[in-house]
């Protein structure tokens, strides 16, 4: 995931299973309203009390507010579709310069303006702009004017889905002719009468000045004395906090969370630096790892939803905006015993994408390598501030084992070079997930594999020479194309094969895959102790 929008792209995803929950009331600002200052946008306006902010992604470029009505406590209340209403920055960007004969201006050294289009002409600049780019499938509807406000002329919109659906949304968008400042509200299509009246209260109420300048001063006071590496990332990340939202450090991370469960908390600062020290003994970093990981956890899952989590994902790397993504999952047993094991489940593995995206210089593994090691460590058991072990990962040994039964399970000389869309697909993902623990799992733990020098080498021969490989193939580039992101690509897929050749030298892969299923027959599966 790399965009809170994302925010749409989850909104939209939501309505083909909203309509399993009971509808709820009819929606009204029942606390009545409370003011909301954003001086650093200098915006003013009344918020529903019955609302409650919504953070977002680094890399959110035209979002810059989102709130989304609180969850009520009673399952039964929830509504089929969360209310959003988010506030859209849009600047208008200067007409391109022209050359002093009146010709256009002319392009860089070795290039064309010919079938080209410039990045600033491709960005945003209207209302209707950002919801044909972020709502598609939706339809803006004609425009009636409101009441002009702070300088800015008004219009609202109907915002509808092209095919029904059940959603239905709102525009209500302010215009001086060098910036849009847009409210754009989202329901379930019952819910559009009263929940438009909140959002145009909001709107008609909103006061616009020139925003002011957010200083970190106190927050340069804060860390001036703590010996942390990253201190300017741990600042900013602190300034962009959402009211509610709190942050700790530690040497290698900083926290941000909206969760009440502070034992949840201290466990996690904890647990995040013992496992990060089993990481960097089996994967030594290409370089010494400067940057601090942001790891954020929200408070619930219909919170981790409404940031951009998927509805079959329980945690996320966020590689574009370098930030891990989970929920606290805790679940309560018959015995009314609290249980945060799935929330721990996820952290290790999502944290080990996190430290292996900085350790091997930015290029992710093969998937078996990847998920499979991100589901190793979520079999970790930590105590007392040591790692006492690592067990099977309880998700996957029945899926497995079930999949071996059935001879569902992908040969392994197809697995070692599947890249990531042929892992992901929807009808084997499941049994991908589960093969690549397994195949980890086995590599590590087996007997066998241990007395077999040409397999035990599979492991950190794969590792070290993606490593090599990679930065040999970044070094073949020109400098000026070191940085983009699509020839990195290919340099990557080249690594990743090398890695491979170089991994399974001299390995029988049907002798290896036998004795793989052989030992994946043996492993008991961790749920059946808990029955």
């Amino acid at each position: 995931m790399s965009s809170r929008l994302s925010l749409v792209g989850g909104f939209a995803a939501a309505i083909t299973f909203a309509f399993t929950t009971l509808l709820a009331p009819s929606a009204r600002a029942q606390g009545g309203y409370t003011s909301e200052k954003k001086p650093d946008l200098g915006l003013v306006f009344p918020r529903a009390r019955d609302y409650e902010e919504i953070p977002l992604p680094p890399s959110e470029e035209y979002v810059v507010l989102s709130y989304a009505e609180k969850i009520p406590a009673d399952p039964k209340a929830k509504r089929p579709v969360r209310p959003e209403m988010n506030f859209v920055w849009l600047e208008k960007r200067p007409t391109r310069t022209k050359a002093d004969d009146g010709a256009p201006a002319q392009p860089k050294e070795g290039g064309s303006t010919e079938g080209k289009e410039d990045p600033e002409e491709r960005a945003l600049q209207s209302i209707e702009d950002f919801i044909t780019s972020r709502y598609k499938g939706w339809v803006l509807g004609a425009p009636s004017d409101a009441k002009e406000r702070s300088g800015y002329k008004a219009r609202e919109y109907a915002l509808n889905p092209k095919r029904g659906g059940g959603a239905a949304g709102w525009v209500f968008a302010y215009d001086n002719g060098k910036r849009t400042i847009a409210l754009v509200g989202t329901c379930f299509d019952k819910d559009i009468k009263d929940q438009s009246k909140i959002w145009r209260y909001t709107a008609e109420h909103l006061d616009i000045t020139e925003p002011e300048e957010k200083s970190p001063a106190k927050l340069q006071l804060f860390y001036a004395r703590k010996p942390l590496k990253g201190i300017e990332h741990r600042i900013q990340v602190r300034m962009d906090l959402v009211k509610g939202w709190k942050a700790e450090d530690t040497e290698n991370y900083i926290v941000i969370y909206d969760t009440p469960d502070q034992p949840l908390v201290r466990r996690l600062l904890r647990d995040l630096e013992l496992i990060r020290k089993e990481y960097e003994k089996l994967f030594p970093a290409v370089k010494p790892i400067e940057t601090v990981s942001t790891v954020r956890v929200c408070k619930s899952k219909d919170e981790y939803l409404s940031y951009g989590g998927s509805p079959s994902t329980a945690g996320y790397w966020n590689w574009v905006d370098e930030e891990l993504v989970f929920y606290d999952a805790e679940k309560v047993d018959k015995n009314h015993v609290a249980s945060d094991a799935d929330t721990f489940i996820v952290l290790y593995h999502e944290a080990f994408h996190q430290y292996i995206h900085y350790s091997t210089g930015e290029l992710p593994p093969h998937s078996w390598f990847n998920e499979g090691t991100g589901d190793y460590f979520s079999g970790a058991q930590l105590k007392d501030g040591k790692l006492r072990g690592i067990g099977p990962m309880p998700w996957r040994v029945h899926t497995i084992q079930q999949a071996i039964g059935e001879n569902k399970h992908i040969p392994w000389r197809e697995m070692i070079r599947y890249e990531q869309p042929q892992y992901y697909k929807e009808d084997v993902v499941y049994i991908c997930y589960a093969q690549g623990w397994s195949m980890i799992y086995f590599l590590r733990k087996s007997d066998e594999v241990a007395k077999r020098p040409e397999w035990a080498k599979i492991l950190p021969t794969y590792f070290e020479t993606l490593k090599a490989a990679y930065a040999e193939e970044l070094a073949k580039l020109p400098e000026d194309k070191r940085e983009d992101r699509g020839i990195r690509g290919g340099a990557g897929l080249t690594a990743r094969n090398r890695a491979i050749e170089a991994a399974f030298e001299g390995v029988d892969l049907d002798e290896i895959e036998k004795a793989w299923a052989r030992f994946v027959a043996t492993i008991e599966d961790p749920r059946n102790k808990k029955r």
